[in-house]
């Protein structure tokens, strides 16, 4: 830790504090030091620097739950302030602190999700005022970043490939975007993804879904699989002769804590009978919609299309044709498909059994990696992390490309 100073206390180490600071002068510093020796924070942090050093940070760390960063020497603390935003977890509260008493600044900040600004001197007083709230859940209302995306894969029916594309989907965003991915199977029986991962599912998804009192916020600790530093996998392979009877209203609860613990949620969807299927696309922010070039695909995609518009008219679809020349006789062309469905397909991925199944046999992820399925979730993972037009049209070209 030698450019941003060393941790408080011998046992802290940064990567998992609960709090972290950073300060660009040692009288900001020795205040929150004090302070926070005689909170109930567990392990801390407090560092020399500003804010670019609480980005550069926290770029390469895991995220405390609660953290201060000083502003002063910032030209541009709006913007600065939303550049942390992308790289701070969701569910970080934030106490920014700076020399500038301005009323207008204190409120952009909490207009972007700050919780509190302090204006320097700070006092041991003021800081512990400031900590005991956010600790105290005052400022839960107000946290740095919104809560985590829930994405939603959809097979318009069985087999068209939509858990390797979630696997994908996942893989992609947490090792080449660096962010905190939570791949959920919600398929409690039949599921596949945790076979995908080539990891031993646990009985704590069904639990959770049969009673939702028991979700709170070790519940991803007990329950999720560690795949990487920044993967983890919640699925269940629970016995087909049981009568596994998940409730409905145990998704909301389950989607907050898994929003505000990771940057993304990655759902690999029921079917359309489950009783879960309806709570989720209501809930959903993107839904990738998987099908084959299939007369049924069609028609189950269509009626999915038109169960969204009316179940959700804030989440946005993309189309996805997959295992395309599969079956050269009898396979839709995409105008056919297009027409069928009443809109225009977002991606198109041709069939690679060599690649895809012997990765998914080996329990790798390397399918998502090269060849034309890998630039295809990539592409993928550009649209559900929203990242910027230019990058997700290249690929397409790339794509639009090795078809002609």
């Amino acid at each position: 830790m030698s450019e941003l100073g060393e941790p408080v206390g011998a046992a802290a180490e940064p990567s998992t504090a609960s709090f972290c600071a950073f300060a660009c002068d040692e009288e900001s510093r020795r205040a929150i030091e004090q302070v926070a020796g005689e909170l109930p924070f567990g392990r801390t942090m407090v560092s020399s620097g500003g804010i670019r050093k609480a980005i550069e940070y926290l770029g390469a760390h895991r995220s405390p739950k609660v953290l201060m960063v000083d502003l002063s020497g910032s030209e541009l603390p709006l913007t600065d302030i939303d550049e942390l935003a992308d790289v701070c977890e969701p569910g970080v509260t934030v106490v920014a602190f700076g020399d500038q008493n301005d009323v207008g600044l204190f409120r952009e900040l909490v207009a972007r999700g700050v919780g509190d600004y302090l204006v320097k001197p700070l006092s041991p007083g003021l800081v512990h005022e400031a900590l005991l709230r956010a600790l105290q859940g005052q400022a839960s209302n107000r946290r740095m970043n919104r809560l985590g995306r829930l994405v939603g894969v959809l097979g318009a029916r069985g087999g068209v490939g939509a858990t390797m594309i979630a696997c994908g989907i996942a893989h992609v965003i947490a090792e080449t975007r660096r962010r905190r991915v939570c791949l959920t199977d919600l398929d409690l029986q039949s599921g596949t993804v945790a076979l995908t991962f080539d990891l031993d599912p646990s009985h704590g998804l069904r639990e959770a879904l049969e009673s939702p009192e028991r979700i709170d916020s070790l519940f991803v600790d007990r329950a999720a699989m560690k795949y990487s530093e920044l993967l983890y996998v919640l699925a269940a392979e629970e016995p087909v002769d049981e009568d596994c009877r998940p409730l409905p209203d145990a998704l909301p609860p389950l989607f907050e804590e898994l929003r505000t613990r990771f940057h993304f949620v990655v759902l690999d969807m029921p079917r359309p009978s489950s009783p879960l299927f309806r709570p989720c696309l209501e809930q959903l922010d993107e839904l990738v919609l998987v099908a084959d070039p299939s007369l049924a695909a069609m028609r189950d995609g269509l009626r999915i299309l038109q169960a969204l518009a009316k179940t959700s008219g804030s989440c946005h679809p993309t189309v996805v044709l997959n295992r395309i020349g599969a079956h050269r006789v009898g396979e839709l062309d995409a105008r056919e498909f297009e027409n069928g469905i009443g809109r225009k397909i977002d991606l198109r991925i041709p069939y690679d059994p060599k690649t895809v199944a012997a990765a998914l046999n080996a329990g790798q992820l390397t399918f998502a990696e090269r060849g034309p399925v890998g630039q295809a979730i990539r592409a993928l993972a550009n649209i559900a992390a929203r990242c910027p037009a230019a990058e997700t049209r290249s690929v397409v070209r790339r794509l639009l490309a090795f078809w002609r």
